[in-house]
């Protein structure tokens, strides 16, 4: 009898120990593994009591805080991930040891290779000592650094590109360390910037030089009468003429410059109608003819019928049948100018050529033939009168217009220019 009342009790001792400790520390050791490989989901606690209860609330408790951190995490990565992707700047963050740990889609377009840029060292991939020097510095005693530089792109075919970009160096630190653990390096292309100020001086320097010179005929012939040239009939005669033609072509510099920024500007403007192209044609070739201002041309047309009319602005289509007949004709070598007029439609296009046969444009000057004050024949041009922005005007002109212009030319063979104006404004919208 004492015996079985023994073994029961000692059956009743083995299920509590059981129930109370053993099957608890159980759960707790499979919840620790649990979090401890990142799964913080845990299953939830029975109704029952046991001596770990507590112990296993909190357990739960650092699951559920574990979890929150986790999705914040994941949502700040994608957060992270989201703005280095969308932002225009190349972005790279190079440890310590000056090997990058971290660039963006922007700066992988900046700086095509081979092979991925991570693990790679800033000298290897931006082949630039002035970077790594930068960067040094910036780990050493934690100062930012700004650096403007000029990269080449070699490329298949053609010209090597040169790429603008400021740099812009910050050291990254824990509030807790001194020295920084890396940098980042934000790259900003600049090349638009820079094209436009080299642009801007260039103009500048331009019109500077194109005022300069008639602006000092005209005080030095001003001066020569002051001086009592006026007593000489002949003398006076010509210092006048000198001035009359220098500031003509003051004149027609203004307004060249007038119409080059009226038709830039944003707000220009031009008045379409339907328009006879050809008689503008042959109205600007009776007004060369009977100026006697050039030498005399031998002008020949054939004109189809079908291209005779477009929507067009009829006076700045008459500016740019001037300019290049003019052009044409003062850059003429032959002592019988001949200029041909050619035009055609194509489709919803009309298509106008006008050809010379003088000693044609080198090779090197085509690609900025139509650049403001770029002359071919500098010694020869402003003694025939030219400003340099004749054909900067045309193309300006056909781009509003919506139509495109172009240059054939070989060399020793004559030049052709090539006109397409859209027949109707309504099918097209002008050229940006």
């Amino acid at each position: 009898m004492w015996i079985l009342l023994f073994l029961t009790a000692l059956g009743v001792a083995a299920w509590l120990i059981l129930y109370r400790f053993i099957r608890p520390l159980k759960r707790i050791r499979e919840d620790i593994q649990r979090l401890s490989s990142g799964n913080f989901q845990l299953p939830s606690l029975d109704a029952e009591s046991s001596s770990y209860h507590v112990t296993e609330q909190h357990i739960r408790k650092i699951a559920e805080r574990l979890r929150a951190l986790d999705e914040q995490t994941v949502e700040g990565g994608l957060s992270l991930r989201g703005i280095l992707s969308g932002m225009k700047e190349g972005i790279v963050i190079a440890s310590r040891e000056k090997r990058i740990t971290l660039v963006n889609e922007s700066l992988q377009a900046f700086f095509p290779a081979a092979k991925s840029h991570m693990g790679r060292s800033v000298l290897e991939v931006f082949r630039r000592h002035e970077i790594e020097q930068a960067v040094s510095a910036t780990l050493t005693d934690g100062g930012k650094r700004d650096l403007a530089l000029v990269f080449e792109f070699p490329q298949q075919s053609g010209p090597v590109i040169q790429r603008h970009f400021d740099i812009h160096i910050s050291p990254m630190s824990r509030d807790s360390e001194k020295l920084p653990q890396a940098a980042l390096i934000v790259f900003q292309e600049v090349t638009a910037i820079r094209t436009l100020e080299a642009a801007r001086r260039e103009f500048v320097a331009n019109v500077s030089h194109e005022f300069r010179t008639p602006v000092s005929v005209i005080n030095g012939y001003v001066e020569t009468l002051l001086d009592g040239a006026t007593e000489d009939p002949e003398m006076t005669t010509v210092s006048l003429r000198a001035i009359h033609r220098n500031v003509q072509r003051l004149s027609l510099l203004l307004e060249d410059l007038l119409t080059i920024s009226s038709m830039e500007g944003k707000g220009r403007r031009l008045y379409f109608s339907r328009v006879n192209l050809r008689k503008i044609a042959e109205r600007v070739i009776e007004n060369l003819e009977s100026g006697g201002a050039t030498r005399t041309a031998d002008f020949q047309i054939e004109w189809s019928e079908s291209a005779v009319f477009a929507e067009v602005d009829e006076h700045r289509i008459e500016q740019v049948y001037w300019n290049l007949l003019t052009n044409a004709i003062r850059h003429g070598e032959s002592d019988a100018p001949l200029i041909q007029l050619n035009a055609r439609l194509e489709g919803d296009w009309v298509e106008i050529s006008i050809a010379d046969n003088g000693t044609g444009i080198p090779l090197e000057d085509q690609a900025h033939i139509f650049e403001r004050f770029y002359r071919v024949h500098k010694h020869r041009a402003r003694d025939a009168g030219g400003t340099g922005l004749g054909l900067s005007i045309v193309k300006n002109i056909i781009l509003a217009h919506g139509g495109q212009i172009s240059l054939r030319s070989t060399p020793g063979d004559g030049a052709t220019f090539i006109i397409r104006l859209p027949v109707s404004q309504k099918e097209s919208s002008p050229a940006k």
